[in-house]
C-alpha cells in the first residue's frame, strides 16, 4: 500500500511531557453501563446513560501542567472535548449521516485511500451533548439507527485538543509495519483491538499513543457488557 504522507506514530513521537512528571498507565472498569431505550415521550432525552455522563462529558478540573501552561488563568484552558473514532464498517452510511449531522467530523483516510475506502474507513468526531447521532450510539432499540451499540462501533477520547489535532494524532497510527518493511492497516479504532494493544503497551508507549488525549474509553459487550477508561496518570516528583 502507499505510504500516503503518512509519519509513522509508532517511531516517531511529536509530543514531549515535563520531566518533572512520572507517568503510570492505568485503567479503570466503569461499572452499571448499559444501553438507553428509544426515550419515546420525554420531553428532554438523556444522551447517554448516566453511568458514561461524567465520564464522557464531564469537565475536570484543569491539570498543574495545564494551569502553568496557562499563566494561572484558567480562562485560557480550552474546555474538555469529547470525540469518537468510529469504523464506517459498522456503522451503515456513516459519511452520509455525519454529513447531514452539525458535528464536526473527518476521516482518518485521505487521498486516494479515502475515495477508495471511506466507507469502511475510520471516522473521528467530536460529539455533543443533546445531538441524535451521538444519542443514537449509546442507545438500543428495535429502530434501525438503534442498532450501533451491539455494534461496538468505535473507541471514545476526551482531549482539549481541536479535532484537527486529534486528527492528525491518530492518523499516524492507521498503519503498521511489518519486519519485511511492508505496511498494513492497523484497526486500532476497535475496542478489543485496542484493548489488547494496552495490555502490551508500556508506560512510555501507552504516553505515546495517548499523548494528545486526557483519557479513552472503550465499551466491549461481551460476554457481558465492559466500559473501560484507559488514561495516563501524572505524579509529580522534584528534580
Amino acid at each position: 500500500m502507499s505510504a500516503d504522507d503518512i509519519t509513522d506514530g509508532w517511531t516517531q513521537p511529536t509530543h514531549t511531557f515535563e520531566k518533572s512528571a512520572e507517568l503510570h498507565l492505568k485503567i479503570q472498569t466503569i461499572e452499571g453501563v448499559d444501553p438507553l431505550d428509544a426515550q419515546f415521550g420525554i420531553y428532554t432525552p438523556k444522551t447517554v446513560p448516566d453511568a458514561l455522563y461524567e465520564a464522557l462529558f464531564g469537565q475536570p478540573e484543569p491539570t498543574e501542567d495545564e494551569l502553568a501552561a496557562s499563566g494561572d488563568d484558567p480562562a485560557k484552558i480550552p474546555p474538555m472535548r469529547t470525540y469518537a473514532i468510529l469504523d464506517a464498517a459498522k456503522i451503515t452510511n456513516l459519511p452520509e449521516l455525519l454529513e447531514a449531522s452539525p458535528l464536526e467530523h473527518r476521516c482518518l483516510f485521505k487521498g486516494n485511500a479515502y475515495y477508495a475506502l471511506k466507507d469502511v474507513a475510520p471516522w473521528v468526531v467530536r460529539l455533543e451533548v443533546g445531538n441524535s447521532f451521538t444519542r443514537n450510539l449509546f442507545t438500543r432499540s428495535s429502530a434501525p439507527w438503534h442498532q450501533w451499540w451491539d455494534s461496538e462501533p468505535g473507541i471514545y477520547v476526551r482531549s482539549r485538543g481541536t479535532l484537527d489535532e486529534i486528527w492528525a494524532h491518530f492518523r499516524r497510527f492507521t498503519r503498521v509495519q511489518d519486519a519485511d518493511g511492508k505496511w498494513y492497516y492497523f484497526r486500532f479504532w476497535e475496542p478489543k483491538s485496542v484493548e489488547r494493544m494496552f495490555s502490551a503497551f508500556s508506560h512510555s508507549e501507552a504516553q505515546h499513543f495517548l499523548a494528545p488525549c486526557f483519557d479513552l474509553y472503550t465499551i466491549i459487550l461481551a460476554p457481558r457488557v465492559s466500559c473501560k477508561r484507559l488514561f495516563i496518570e501524572h505524579s509529580h516528583f522534584s528534580v
